[in-house]
C-alpha cells in the first residue's frame, strides 16, 4: 500500500480501534504494519499532540474519544468503499488497498455516491424473490436519506415510432425520491421545455403545470411548490426483471400531466411514469 503519512496515522489508529489491548504496543503495532517503532513511536507522539490517543500508560496506548469518532468514521468508509468494489467485481486484495486509499482521500460525493449504491444493491438482495410489491414495500425497506434513480414518462400511446412523452423532458433527470421512518416521497423538478407547433412547427416555450397520479382507481393532484413537484413513492407498482446483479426494480404509476404551450393549456393523454433502480 502506498505509505504516506496520514494513511499512516489512521492505520496505527485502526490497529488501536481493533485490536485487544494486549496487542496495542509499539512493539506490536510496528509488527502489524510492518514497519519501524521508531516511526510508530514518532507518529503516535504526533497524534498524542492532536489529542487523538492517550498514552498514560506507557506500554497501553488508547484512542480518545476524539481517536474513537475519527477511527469509525474512516472504517465506516472503508467498509463501503470496500463492498462497492468488491460488487464490481474487483479481488479482495486490491479492493481492500483501494478502499483505504477512497476512505481517506475520497470526497464526501463519492462517498455519498458509494453509499447509495450500496443501499441499492442491499434492497435488490432484499426484494428478489418478491416479483411485485408497492411503493409502501420498497421505502420501508429503504434507510432515511434521499435517493436518485433515474426515470422515463412514457405516453400512452406510440406517436411517429416513438412512445416517450413530450413531458419527460420537462423534468430535470434524475428524480429524487426522499425516505423518512418508512414513508417515501418522489421529487421531480420542473424545466422549462421547447414544443413543436402542430400548426406552422415552430418551437414554442413549454411548461409542466399540473401533475396528476393515480392512488386506488382515481386521480389526485401533485403537490406543487416553485419548481418541484412530489407525489408519494407508496403510488408506485414495482416488479422486479432479471436476476442477480443484473436485476433492475421497476416502479411505474399511471400520470396525467397538464402543460403550457406558447401561452396555451394542453393536457396530455394518460402518461406512465417509470423508475428504474
Amino acid at each position: 500500500m502506498l505509505e504516506i503519512p496520514e494513511a499512516l496515522k489512521f492505520r496505527i489508529m485502526m490497529c488501536l480501534l481493533m485490536s485487544n489491548p494486549s496487542s496495542c504496543t509499539v512493539t506490536e503495532i510496528s509488527r502489524t504494519l510492518k514497519e519501524k517503532k521508531y516511526t510508530i513511536t514518532r507518529f503516535m507522539s504526533r497524534m498524542e499532540q492532536e489529542g487523538l490517543i492517550d498514552r498514560s500508560a506507557a506500554r497501553a496506548p488508547v484512542l480518545t474519544q476524539k481517536g474513537r469518532a475519527q477511527a469509525e468514521h474512516y472504517q465506516e468508509r472503508v467498509s463501503l468503499a470496500q463492498n462497492y468494489l468488491l460488487y464490481k467485481g474487483m479481488d479482495m486484495e486490491h479492493a481492500r488497498e483501494d478502499a483505504c486509499l477512497w476512505a481517506l482521500y475520497g470526497s464526501d460525493a463519492l462517498m455519498d455516491m458509494i453509499r447509495n449504491s450500496d443501499e441499492r444493491y442491499r434492497i435488490k438482495q432484499e426484494l428478489r424473490d418478491k416479483k411485485s410489491y408497492n411503493g409502501s414495500v420498497f421505502c420501508r425497506k429503504l434507510k432515511d436519506g434521499s435517493y436518485t434513480f433515474p426515470f422515463i414518462i412514457y405516453r400512452e400511446h406510440v406517436k411517429d415510432n416513438d412512445n416517450i412523452s413530450m413531458a419527460n423532458n420537462g423534468f430535470a433527470h434524475p428524480c429524487t425520491l426522499h425516505v423518512e421512518n418508512g414513508e417515501g416521497v418522489i421529487r421531480l423538478r420542473i424545466l422549462p421545455m421547447l414544443q413543436k407547433s402542430v400548426v406552422n412547427g415552430k418551437l414554442l416555450d413549454g411548461r409542466v403545470t399540473k401533475l396528476e397520479y393515480l392512488d386506488s382507481g382515481r386521480f389526485v393532484s401533485a403537490e406543487i411548490h416553485g419548481e418541484m413537484i412530489s407525489f408519494p413513492a407508496s403510488v408506485l407498482t414495482f416488479i422486479n426483471l432479471g436476476t442477480g446483479a443484473d436485476q433492475i426494480l421497476h416502479g411505474s404509476v399511471c400520470l396525467r400531466i397538464q402543460c403550457t404551450c406558447g401561452g396555451a393549456h394542453a393536457a396530455e393523454p394518460k402518461a406512465l411514469f417509470t423508475i428504474l433502480i
